[in-house]
């Protein structure tokens, strides 16, 4: 099959992005690899599945069917949480209003529902990189993502003991730990979302880490409510949300009883990652 002929497939099925995909599939793969890719392609599965990959951050991470594929959005909790560590330097925009902690050189924090792990990853690989003592707790309730998130700490921190995954029911368990924050991009689609979401989505990605109840809320109360049980005082929470639930948010995590509560907003200008500081008093 040639770079023609791909093209060809992925624009007659109707693919929004078909130059693109065609160009990187074809940089990709070759032969009957390429051939099988470009149909799976064409039929919609998303990109990310078919080459078993996603760029996150500064990482390539594995993905495959059964995991939530990174979203860029996302990037925001990882420069919330090293904001509030005093080391994003080239910060803009929302995250600049995030508070600069006192927690320096060990940290210990939590991922929930990390799917790919590529939150909690990449925050691991920044603070190495800059001689932190780092203690990372990575939780799901899915097996397909723990076995996944593993294998990309194992492969991107090479072999490094500063992150654990850990199997977690985040609304029926506590977290475990003590920490200095908490990052976490819970299921949060609604129910009436979930009809209207493009198919490579709502065909292909897993229903569990996307739903999040009648009001996409379902996972917050508990997050934010276990989470101050077990952050250190001055230690932060981060959640991403969905852009018309902002103020719904903001409202849990004060009534969790969080202070200084703000929210930054996407690179499309929608609301998409709050946060809260537990009183260090």
């Amino acid at each position: 099959m040639t770079s023609g002929d791909v093209l060809k497939l992925l624009t007659d099925s109707g693919d929004e992005e078909a130059q693109l995909d065609a160009r990187i599939l074809c940089e990709e793969l070759e032969g009957e690899a390429l051939s099988l890719a470009a149909e799976r392609r064409a039929k919609g599965e998303p990109l990310a599945y078919v080459l078993g990959h996603r760029h996150f951050w500064r990482e390539d991470y594995k993905v495959v069917p059964g995991v939530l594929i990174p979203r860029a959005d996302t990037e925001l909790l990882v420069e919330c949480a090293l904001r509030f560590l005093g080391c994003h330097e080239l910060a803009t925009g929302d995250v600049l209003e995030v508070p600069v902690s006192g927690f320096k050189d060990k940290v210990s924090y939590s991922d929930i529902c990390t799917g790919t792990g590529c939150v909690g990853i990449s925050i691991a690989n920044e603070l190495l990189n800059r001689g932190f003592e780092v203690k990372g707790i990575l939780t799901d309730i899915s097996g397909i993502a723990l076995e996944i998130a593993k294998a990309n700490a194992e492969r991107i921190l090479k072999g490094s003991s500063s992150v654990e995954v850990v199997r977690n029911d985040i609304l029926n368990e506590d977290i475990p730990g003590c920490h200095n924050f908490i990052a976490s991009n819970p299921p949060y689609i609604t129910d009436s979302e979930m009809t209207l979401l493009d198919k490579g989505v709502k065909d292909y990605e897993p229903d569990l880490a996307l739903r999040g109840g009648i009001d996409g809320l379902d996972f917050y109360e508990k997050i934010f409510k276990k989470g101050y049980a077990s952050l250190l005082p001055g230690g932060a929470v981060f959640v991403e949300h969905g852009y018309l639930q902002g103020e719904a948010v903001r409202r849990l995590c004060g009534e969790a009883g969080f202070e200084n509560v703000g929210t930054v907003r996407d690179y499309g200008g929608n609301e998409r990652v709050t946060w809260g500081i537990r009183n260090a008093w």
